[in-house]
């Protein structure tokens, strides 16, 4: 039964459309209160709805469980469309900061781990805090940027969000919090943090040494991140912090055969052959900014173009795929 989005009023048998979708929906995992969301309808009315029970404008509420359903419905059919991604490739790049990651877990040290965009920082963090436990990775941005919105973000990511206080109080829930036992704090995208907040981080991992526990921290960003330790000496003021960091770690871009093992990883997962060519062009790709991430939405986009032409994937797909994203 085709239904336009813009209908207001639905027969019976349409209204026994959209229970009957809401109760594959519901079947499939989804609760009602998601359900109630998404489809933007009160709980209780949803509920009462879905009994046959709703004693108000029923046609109102069909209303919007079927947009939600139309909207659900595309969803379904664009994820079913979508490339797989491979599963997680321990790149020469990620394992260089893989160690680094468990020698600050385990020594309890300070580490900076940072390098251009696309050098598979974030996503290796993601796989060691996923097989690592009491491993926490709270990711900065612009809002964060202070000693008191840094913490709350950490915080949020040792599980309690929205943690309210003074800067003393916070700092001193973190160090309760990892001084429980031996763990790692992650911060992603330092670059955007003071140098105040950078110098709490140290006071925390200090104060966790002095216990002797090991609470290792390492940070995570860009060529502003790693300039925030300068361990030239060109930042004398910053010298507690810049000498309590055991270990740097600056990745310049991609290896070659980092590149190839990725683009082929996204090949073989969904059941396609990487070409000498493509191989050669992923790599061209991979040496401009933002480094593997490109290679990974040009592989999605240039497969889906494939798939869409009923061909198999080659370099001119791939070729098509770039240009789109780069604008060209």
């Amino acid at each position: 039964m085709n239904l336009s989005t813009e209908k207001t009023r639905f027969s019976q048998a349409e209204h026994a459309t959209l229970l009957a979708a809401a109760q594959t929906a519901l079947a499939e995992g989804m609760t009602q209160a998601d359900m109630a969301r998404q489809a933007e309808i009160a709980p209780a009315t949803l509920n009462q709805y879905l009994k046959g029970k709703y004693p108000g404008d029923s046609d109102s509420v069909a209303a919007k469980l079927h947009k939600w359903n139309e909207a659900r419905k595309k969803a379904r059919a664009m994820q079913s469309r979508l490339p797989k991604a491979p599963v997680y490739q321990p790149l020469s790049g990620s394992q260089q900061i893989m160690a680094r990651l468990h020698y600050a877990r385990q020594a309890g040290r300070m580490v900076s781990i940072c390098g251009a965009p696309g050098v598979s920082k974030t996503s290796t963090a993601v796989q060691y805090r996923h097989e690592t436990p009491r491993v926490w990775l709270a990711t900065m941005d612009p809002s964060t940027r202070g000693v008191n919105t840094c913490l709350v973000e950490i915080l949020a990511a040792m599980g309690e969000p929205d943690a309210k206080g003074t800067p003393q109080a916070l700092a001193r829930r973190v160090l309760q919090r990892a001084a429980e036992a031996d763990c790692l704090i992650i911060v992603d995208e330092a670059q955007h943090m003071s140098d105040q907040a950078v110098e709490q981080l140290r006071a925390i991992n200090d104060k966790a040494r002095a216990q002797g526990v090991r609470v290792g921290i390492a940070l995570l960003g860009n060529q502003v991140a790693f300039n925030l330790v300068a361990h030239d000496g060109s930042r004398p003021a910053f010298a507690q912090v810049s000498s309590r960091m055991a270990q740097r770690l600056w990745i310049v871009g991609p290896e070659a055969a980092d590149v190839e093992r990725l683009a082929v990883a996204w090949a073989e997962a969904n059941g396609e052959q990487m070409t000498a060519e493509a191989a050669a062009y992923a790599a061209e790709i991979a040496s401009r900014p933002g480094g593997l991430r490109n290679v990974e939405m040009a592989m999605e986009a240039a497969l889906i173009a494939a798939w869409g032409a009923g061909q198999r994937f080659d370099a001119g797909h791939l070729r098509w795929a770039f240009a789109r994203l780069s604008g060209q």
